[in-house]
């Protein structure tokens, strides 16, 4: 088994899980009257879980759990700016831009953007004249309402109930995890057969490729034999013409002779 699988998997039971969190239940009983603060303060924290989270993803060693990691970012990265930020634009006042907020999400590293841009306060001013108004999100301050409850961090019976399931290992986390290795090994066998595939038509054209030099070189060796034979019938041409054209000589010489011979005689017996 890869890191890629283990990651997979942590991601499996990390979902099945989810519902034992309470995080977004605290938080709902926490809010106040005012839904700007409120958002405020939510986008505050989750900015600092970004940074916090970025922090981390750097100091990872493994590339294929660092980048899936920074998958994870920048897709909350993207989810804070397309649909987060709109939300605390609306609530500030139409027609105006969070800007430093914006710069801020955008600035967290996730390891596709190289340069880190410096993260510390951020001020937006809304307004006009008199009546304009700064907003500050400052990720080096503490939530105080972290400081005031005590029971922030403490765990509760499904939280607890969930890590004792992972330590303890119960029948219900053996068997996805059980279902879980036996899907894995039908991929990595799916993956063994294609790979055996892979090597066998290798192989295969390989030895076309020998096959095709083979051939080539006996065409090349027909090829000079044939020039070869050529050359050598053109001779034999000429040689022959050369002895067809005397042995024509040769007779009309006869003839001529022959001619001169019978004249010889007729004018003798005159």
């Amino acid at each position: 088994m890869n890191v890629g699988d283990v990651v997979g998997r942590a991601d499996a039971l990390l979902k099945k899980y989810e519902k034992y969190t309470v995080e977004d239940d605290k938080k709902d009983k926490e809010k106040s009257n005012d839904r700007f603060m409120d958002a405020y303060t939510e986008m505050v924290d989750r900015v600092n879980e970004l940074n916090l989270k970025s922090e981390g993803i750097s100091q990872e060693k493994n590339r294929a759990v660092k980048a899936a990691q920074n998958a994870e970012l920048r897709r909350e990265k993207g989810l804070l700016l397309t649909e987060e930020l709109p939300k605390l634009e609306k609530l500030v006042k139409k027609g105006k831009k969070v800007r430093q907020v914006k710069e801020g999400i955008e600035a967290v590293p996730d390891g596709v953007h190289t340069q880190r841009k410096p993260y510390g306060r951020m001020v937006a001013d809304v307004g006009k004249g008199k009546g304009k108004q700064e907003i500050i999100i400052d990720a080096t301050q503490r939530d105080m309402r972290m400081d005031n409850d005590a029971n922030y961090y403490t765990h509760t019976d499904a939280t607890k109930q969930f890590r004792q399931a992972r330590k303890l290992g119960t029948a219900e986390w053996e068997d996805a995890k059980r279902k879980q290795d036996k899907a894995l090994d039908s991929i990595e066998k799916g993956i063994g057969t294609l790979k055996g595939i892979g090597e066998a038509m290798g192989e295969s054209l390989n030895q076309q490729d020998i096959v095709l030099d083979t051939i080539d070189e006996k065409m090349n060796k027909v090829t000079e034999q044939l020039k070869t034979n050529n050359m050598k019938l053109k001779g034999v041409l000429t040689q022959m013409r050369s002895s067809r054209n005397f042995c024509l000589d040769v007779v009309l010489i006869c003839i001529i002779l022959g001619l001169g011979l019978y004249l010889f005689e007729l004018f003798k017996k005159k």
